[in-house]
C-alpha cells in the first residue's frame, strides 16, 4: 500500500473506528452506505457494478484486490452503484493481459471512493455480530473527531425502507441488448419476444435470456406499465423480473406491475429483488436478514432436487417463507431452501393460473459458480407448456 496516499478512516454509526488509505474518489465530505462483506475470491469488477449494491459499502474479506485490474468487457451495467469500498491490500500494478486500468483509475472515473489498508476480519467481525448497519468513508489528517463522522454516519437512513430502484430507466440495459444482438449478429426474428422490468438488472442476466433464445425487451420496472410507451402485455409470450437493491417492499409501483402480469398465466421468472417482490405480489412478506447473504458460496437445496447446488448471492432482505406458503396453499407449489440459514431461496408454481420460476440466488453468477444456470433452460421449458 502506498504510503502517499490519504490517511482514511471507515467510521461505524456507534463510533468505531477502522483506519486505513484512500484509493479511488477522495470522499467530498464523506461516502455513506450500508456496510456488508462479500466472501467471493475473484469477479470484483462485477461486484462493483452489480446494481443490486446501490447504497452499500462493500468490504472484501479476499485479502487481494485489484491484482488483474479492471476492463470494459466485464462490466454488469452502465456504471458502479456502490457507496463503498474497503479492502485489505490493494494491488497498484495489475497483471492481466485483459486490463485496461487499475481499479484506483476505474474508481476516481466512477466517483466511488475505497479505503485500504484496513483489518479486514475485524470489520467483517463487526458486521456478522452487529448486523449490516451505516458507515462512511471519510478522508482525515493525523487527528480527527471520530464522534463527529460518527454523528454524520447515524444521521443517515437505514436500509429499512429506502426504495432505491426508481432511477433505473431502463436506457442502459436495452441499449446492452441492441449492441449484443447486433454484435453477435442475431437473427432477432427467432427470437422470443418477453417482456423484462429493470429493477437494477445485470447484463450477464440478459446474455443468458439471449442465449436461451429470449429477445428481451427493457422497461423500468418501478414506472406503472400503463405509462410506458410501447408496453402492451399482448406482444410479450413470457416475463421476467429482476435483480436489484433496496428493501422490496417499498416499491409498490413494482409489485403492481408483476401482479398484473403473473395474472396472464404466461411464464414469469423471477430473481433476488424480483423474486421478493414476486412473493409480496402474491401476498407474501419479507424481512431483513441480520447481515445478508453476499458471497459465492451459498448451498441451496429444494425439495425436488436430489443434490445441493452451490449459487452466488447478494442480497440483504428475504421472503418470509411461512407467509409464501399460506399465499400459494393449494397450488402445486415448490420450495428452495438455503441449507445454512434455512431461509426462503426460492420456489416455482406450475400447474393452475401460474406459470412462476422464482429464485433468492444469482443463476446467471457473474461471478460465481454456474451450478444454477439452470433456471434459465427451466424458464424456457414453460413455454412449450400448454
Amino acid at each position: 500500500m502506498s504510503q502517499d496516499r490519504k490517511r482514511g478512516v471507515l467510521v461505524f454509526a456507534d463510533g468505531t473506528c477502522f483506519e486505513g488509505r484512500i484509493f479511488g474518489a477522495e470522499p467530498k465530505p464523506g461516502s455513506f452506505g450500508e456496510a456488508v462483506f462479500q466472501t467471493a475470491m475473484s469477479g470484483y469488477q462485477e461486484i462493483l457494478t452489480d446494481p443490486s449494491y446501490r447504497g452499500q459499502i462493500v468490504c472484501f474479506t479476499y485479502p487481494l484486490f485489484g491484482n488483474y485490474g479492471v476492463n470494459r468487457e466485464d462490466l454488469e451495467s452502465a456504471k458502479a452503484w456502490l457507496s463503498g469500498v474497503v479492502v485489505r491490500d490493494l494491488t497498484e500494478i495489475p497483471s492481466n493481459f485483459r486490463s485496461t486500468a487499475t481499479v484506483d483509475e476505474f474508481l476516481q472515473e466512477q466517483g466511488v471512493s475505497g479505503i485500504t489498508g484496513v483489518d479486514t476480519r475485524a470489520v467483517v467481525r463487526k458486521i456478522r455480530e452487529g448486523g449490516a448497519q451505516t458507515a462512511g468513508i471519510f478522508a482525515v489528517g493525523a487527528q480527527y473527531n471520530a464522534a463527529d463522522l460518527a454523528a454524520q454516519v447515524a444521521a443517515r437512513p437505514p436500509m429499512d425502507g429506502l426504495n432505491l430502484v426508481r432511477d433505473f430507466d431502463a436506457s442502459a440495459p436495452r441499449a446492452f441488448v441492441t449492441r449484443y444482438i447486433s454484435d453477435k449478429k442475431i437473427d432477432t426474428k427467432k427470437l422470443t419476444p418477453i417482456a423484462v422490468l429493470d429493477f437494477g438488472i445485470k447484463y450477464n442476466i440478459l446474455r443468458e435470456l439471449i442465449h436461451q433464445g429470449f429477445y428481451p425487451h427493457v422497461f423500468a420496472g418501478d414506472t406503472p406499465l400503463a405509462a410506458q410507451d410501447g408496453f402492451n402485455a399482448d406482444d410479450y409470450a413470457g416475463f421476467f423480473f429482476s435483480n436489484g437493491p433496496g428493501d422490496p417492499a417499498v416499491v409498490q409501483h413494482g409489485i403492481a406491475n408483476i401482479a398484473k402480469l403473473i395474472d396472464t398465466a404466461k411464464p414469469c421468472l423471477g430473481i433476488c429483488l424480483g423474486h421478493q417482490m414476486l412473493a409480496l405480489a402474491l401476498g407474501a412478506k419479507t424481512y431483513k436478514l441480520k447481515f445478508g447473504h453476499h458471497g459465492g458460496n451459498q448451498p441451496v437445496k429444494a425439495d425436488y432436487r436430489k443434490q445441493v447446488i452451490i449459487t452466488s448471492q447478494n442480497h440483504g432482505f428475504a421472503v418470509d417463507e411461512a407467509s409464501l406458503k399460506a399465499a400459494v396453499s393449494g397450488s402445486p407449489a415448490k420450495f428452495e431452501i438455503n441449507a445454512n440459514d434455512l431461509s426462503a431461496e426460492g420456489f416455482r408454481i406450475v400447474g393452475g393460473r401460474y406459470k412462476i420460476l422464482s429464485v433468492q440466488y444469482h443463476p446467471e453468477a457473474a461471478p460465481g459458480p454456474r451450478d444454477a444456470s439452470v433456471v434459465f433452460s427451466e424458464f424456457r421449458s414453460l413455454f412449450a407448456q400448454g
